[in-house]
């Protein structure tokens, strides 16, 4: 029986602990050592400035400094211990005034201890967890879709939302820390939810985020050119999507073998004494599933040793097949009959900011919001769109500031090779950067794929620079005509635009500046028809 299956009254519930008895459950050393236990701790917090009474403070080793930096702040606020390195014992001292338990590697150990303190939620919940560059998102809300459809009751950690006990919350990141993820876990239970669907990033396996959690079965989507800025190198990012198919977080896997991260994992997970369901896209790809069907067509069969899963994207584009499938062979690895795993994905899915139509109305063209921020998901998502589109398709092309610079050339190559009419070159999220200078580079990249298009005889795209978003939307409703596409790229479900140091943000909906830029010229048209 799945613990998610047991009853009510059995379940775990958060439990406060002494210092010592979470000292030696990490193999750390309590300074200095108390025979009564030491304090009683109800969570563990990795912010100062979240401390209060009870608390166990985290102090670890970032990218600006150390948290030992915060212990006395924390101390002041409440907060009953350290748990540090060996680095920050010493700089803290005897003077602290509060026990210290000193570890190798406090990140390490931090997913544990929140998990203990919070009763260990997720032992109480199927998990299923899914990493890989793109198809994250929405294969989480495929799964989210079909549990319902089952009759779970499914709690969502992704990009775009939280859920928990049915309510919907934005989310501040893909995937929390592990102190806070613990405690969502712990909400999601107390809901009644009886399972949790996680997007899991290359941060957070990094940073050891989900340490203190065992998935059910975990899936790999793809890997390609993201996060470098950092990871530093593509081995560095494959080596952190490799720790989720480990046997201390995971038994079972479904893994894309697409591409040659898929292929690797699926070996190295296998080695590792993970249970591994391949799939793949082409037919002489060794899988233990292929997808099959004619390409462009939302409608498709998974081919196995189950036989035939006959099953509908309900987004268009070959990737969303994909994710699609990755979503259907999870629910099979639960043990959900095909019968019903095919049942329970066949109903309309929203994802926001993933292939998201905005409706305009007769005479306007085709709107979709896509968050496609990397070339490969931009490629994808285009070429769909191509295939779709009577007449002009056009595409924005973007780059976001303070992230991976060796993307921009790419992003805009991938923009031009999809068969666009028009690339609008433009901002997204420039952070600190000039923007100027992340245009320039995406310029790049287009300009290079425009050259190479023409000197090989195919057809080019008009190429556009707007220095802003709000101007490059408009513009793009204009030229795409009532029967072509606008596909605007790079933000998708965000509410803002960052702008400016850490924390500097403007209000920017790219849903809510279509309707404002089509009302515009909507007047527009309407004053020039009334003029004598």
């Amino acid at each position: 029986m799945n613990s998610a299956d047991a009853p009510r009254d059995e379940r775990s519930a958060a439990r406060p602990a002494l210092l010592a008895d979470l000292a030696h459950e990490v193999g750390g050393a309590l300074v200095p050592g108390d025979p009564s236990g030491g304090p009683v701790v109800r969570r563990a917090v990795e912010d100062h400035r979240e401390a209060g009474p009870g608390d166990l403070f985290v102090a670890q080793q970032g990218g600006r400094g150390h948290g030992v930096e915060h212990a006395a702040a924390a101390v002041r606020a409440g907060a009953v211990g350290v748990l540090t390195d060996s680095r920050g014992a010493r700089a803290l001292g005897r003077g602290i005034g509060v026990p210290v338990v000193v570890v190798e590697d406090p990140r390490a150990v931090l997913g544990p201890v929140a998990a203990l303190l919070q009763g260990d939620p997720a032992r109480d919940l199927t998990m299923l967890g899914v990493t890989g560059t793109n198809g994250k998102t929405t294969t989480a809300y495929l799964l989210e879709a079909a549990l319902r459809r089952l009759g779970r009751r499914p709690g969502l950690v992704s990009t775009p939302e939280t859920v928990v006990g049915g309510r919907r919350e934005p989310s501040a990141v893909t995937t929390p820390g592990a102190p806070r993820l613990q405690e969502l876990l712990a909400r999601m239970r107390d809901a009644g939810d009886d399972a949790c669907v996680m997007e899991v990033s290359s941060h957070a396996l990094d940073q050891h985020r989900v340490d203190g959690v065992r998935y059910d079965v975990a899936a790999f989507t793809n890997l390609s050119h993201e996060h470098l800025d950092y990871h530093g190198d593509m081995a560095s990012y494959f080596a952190a999507k490799a720790r989720l198919f480990s046997p201390e977080l995971t038994s079972r896997a479904v893994v894309v073998v697409d591409d040659d991260g898929g292929r690797r994992l699926r070996d190295l997970a296998g080695r590792r004494g993970v249970s591994v369901l391949s799939l793949a896209n082409h037919p002489g790809t060794d899988a233990s599933w292929h997808v099959v069907g004619e390409r462009g067509h939302d409608t498709f069969r998974l081919r196995g040793p189950a036989g035939e899963l006959e099953l509908r994207a309900p987004l268009p584009g070959e990737h969303n097949r994909t994710n699609t499938a990755v979503a259907a062979l999870m629910l099979l690895e639960l043990g959900v009959p095909p019968a019903e795993a095919t049942a329970a994905l066949a109903g309309p899915v929203s994802v926001p900011g993933r292939m998201e139509h905005v409706e305009l109305g007769p005479g306007w063209p085709c709107v979709v919001v896509d968050f496609a921020h990397t070339p490969d998901a931009l490629a994808s998502s285009a070429a769909a769109l191509r295939a779709r589109t009577p007449g002009r398709l056009v595409v924005t092309a973007s780059s976001g500031g303070d992230r991976d610079p060796t993307k921009r050339e790419p992003a805009g190559a991938a923009a031009v090779q999809s068969g666009a009419d028009v690339v609008l070159v433009t901002d997204d999220n420039p952070r600190t950067e000039d923007p100027a200078a992340i245009r320039s580079a995406v310029l790049r990249g287009v300009r290079g794929a425009v050259a190479a298009r023409r000197s090989a005889g195919l057809s080019v795209p008009e190429v556009v620079e707007l220095p802003t978003r709000r101007a490059a939307i408009r513009f793009a409703l204009e030229a795409a005509g009532a029967d072509g596409t606008v596909a605007l790229y790079g933000k998708g479900h965000e509410q803002w635009m960052e702008i400016g140091p850490p924390g500097g943000r403007v209000p920017f909906v790219d849903r809510d500046e279509v309707l404002a830029a089509a009302a515009a010229i909507s007047c527009a048209r309407s004053a020039s028809r009334t003029r004598p």
